[in-house]
């Protein structure tokens, strides 16, 4: 955020005679020395700001999940002890190591998995030899006979050896962590694809190995799918969105990358996660960006959830970046107080102004007397023209309302219309439908062809008879279609059938059955004529007959 400083010294200039309107301009002006305006799109801040607000209720967040852990204090039993380790996890490290230990001594399967646990978290915390002293006595029969414990151990050796190759110093020894980690994850890959073949930790890895190849539009759906199986904000939630958020780092989305960073964030401070690295992340970034009182707050938050995890690795990680944003806010704070000391020199400034302004204005007193003399005259003057506007206004309420029942009028007038239009229609089919029947009575050889004969007269007259009513009806109903779509009447003709059947329900005529009978087709054929015009829309399907019968209105 850059700050822009208000050119307020411009404001102690006097305007002529309206120099006791420009005091209270003065002293806004001096109170306000700079506003922050935000690069950030408003999606982005709107994320941050819930960050912030729930950065406030952080510590409620961390009583809820102590509680749980005390509520599960009370029930002795190993269950209880792995539920408590796990809830201890990404919360306090040296608690969840104490119950992973007192499980490490009880009975198979727990003591098996309780070491797998110890070699992930000590890794996770920096401690390598003690992991790699653990993986000697892991029961590898145990672990191939259980699923879970086949999952949790190649996914423990995973970290170990990456974590391991990440924060080590000699290069050869490196390299192998790095071929053995890599091992280790494809064997994690083979076991979720056999065991757990619709897991998010599946979606994950592959989110992970995806990004690392390049190919970020598999990353992209990987990770989409791993979202959709886990709960908004839960933990999972939280690793979910890092890594997505690094897939976005990575294509070089800057914009997405901070948001869903933030909803990382977001979801550890509302699961009451102390180990967090979305949240010093986010402080560097912002940082950088020039956002100092948002990387001091969030660093600050880092700093205390590391002393609530106490881990060693955790506090080198985060203590070079603490200590370049503390400075930089303390830098800050003394230009902050420097600009106070010069706001209190011109405040003083400008109350010796005021002084100025109150002699001023006293000396000017008593023309503004004359002035009000000469306003309360105008004011006489106004209020005898608010009168006769007043009169004016009545009179164009009167010519409103009966322009109103004149318009009902019309209205009414153009429904018996429709309506009688309607039942000439009626009539006239029924006439040719009884023509037809005594044709075939009287032994007519063909009474088809004097029904075809008839129903082309009928058409004729209708279309002629509807045109004259409603002339734009052809245009303004293909309005309602895709251009591609539009239905244009040919050489000689005037409406098509599709016109037709349209006409009718612009008459108010909306079942298909009356619409068969008037023009002496099947009720399916209507529908299909119907369904394949309401398909050629471009409004909502379900409301064009409706937005039909508003066509041609009066």
């Amino acid at each position: 955020m850059q700050p822009i400083y208000t050119p307020f010294i411009f404001y102690l200039i006097p305007h002529s005679h309206a120099m006791h309107r420009t005091s209270l301009l003065l002293l806004l002006s001096a109170i306000t020395i700079s506003v922050s305006v935000s690069a950030y799109s408003p999606a982005l801040d709107s994320l941050l700001h819930t960050y912030d607000q729930e950065i406030t209720h952080a510590d409620q967040y961390l009583q809820q999940r102590q509680q749980r852990i005390d509520l599960l204090s009370s029930i002795a039993t190993v269950e209880a002890w792995e539920q408590i380790a796990e809830l201890y996890r990404p919360y306090q490290c040296d608690s969840s190591i104490a119950y992973y230990t007192k499980v490490l001594h009880t009975t198979e399967p727990h003591a098996t998995s309780a070491r797998i646990h110890l070699i992930y978290q000590l890794a996770a915390i920096g401690f390598y030899s003690e992991a790699f002293a653990l993986q000697q006595n892991i029961n590898l029969a145990q672990v191939q006979a259980d699923p879970q414990l086949t999952i949790d151990y190649y996914e423990a050796m995973n970290r170990l050896y990456s974590e391991s190759a990440v924060y080590g110093k000699v290069e050869e020894i490196r390299s192998i962590n790095w071929h053995k980690g890599n091992i280790y994850r494809d064997s994690l890959v083979a076991a979720l694809q056999l065991y757990r073949p619709q897991s998010e930790q599946l979606y994950k890895l592959n989110t992970i190995h995806a990004r690392n190849t390049k190919h970020y539009d598999k990353a992209l759906l990987f990770a989409d799918s791993a979202l959709s199986m886990v709960d908004e904000y839960s933990h999972e939630y939280a690793i979910l969105a890092y890594e997505l958020a690094t897939t976005y780092k990575a294509m070089d989305n800057q914009e997405m990358y901070l948001q869903w960073l933030v909803r990382s964030a977001i979801a550890d401070v509302r699961q009451g996660i102390t180990d967090n690295g979305s949240s010093w992340t986010l402080a560097q970034i912002v940082y950088a960006d020039g956002e100092l009182e948002h990387a001091y707050d969030y660093i600050q938050y880092s700093l205390t959830n590391a002393g609530i995890y106490n881990a060693r690795l955790r506090y080198m990680q985060i203590n070079p970046l603490g200590h370049i944003i503390n400075q930089a806010y303390q830098q800050k704070q003394q230009q902050q107080q420097i600009r106070i000391l010069w706001l209190v020199v011109l405040l003083a400034v400008f109350l010796g102004l005021l002084v100025l302004l109150f002699i001023y204005t006293v000396h000017q007193y008593r023309r503004k007397q004359k002035l009000n003399d000469q306003l309360y005259q105008a004011y006489d003057q106004q209020a005898v023209l608010n009168a006769e506007l007043n009169t004016a206004n009545a009179q164009l309420s009167t010519a409103n309302t009966q322009l109103s029942s004149i318009n009902a009028h019309l209205q009414e007038a153009n429904l018996v219309k429709e309506q009688y239009i309607c039942r000439y229609l009626e009539v006239y089919s029924a006439y040719i439908q009884r023509i037809t029947q005594l044709a075939r009575k009287a032994g007519e050889k063909n009474p088809e062809q004097i029904q075809s004969r008839e129903m082309a007269e009928f058409y004729r007259s209708f279309d002629q008879t509807f045109l004259s009513i409603y002339g734009t009806f052809v245009a303004d109903f293909n309005a309602l279609l895709r251009p591609e779509e539009q239905i244009i009447p040919k050489q000689g003709e005037l409406l098509t059938t599709e016109l037709r059947i349209y006409a009718l329900i612009r008459l108010g005529i909306n079942s298909s059955a009356k619409i068969a009978e008037l023009l002496c087709y099947s009720p399916n054929t209507i529908y299909n004529y119907r369904a394949r015009v309401k398909n050629a829309a471009i409004c909502d399907r379900d409301n064009f007959d409706n937005q039909v019968r508003l066509l041609c209105t009066i």
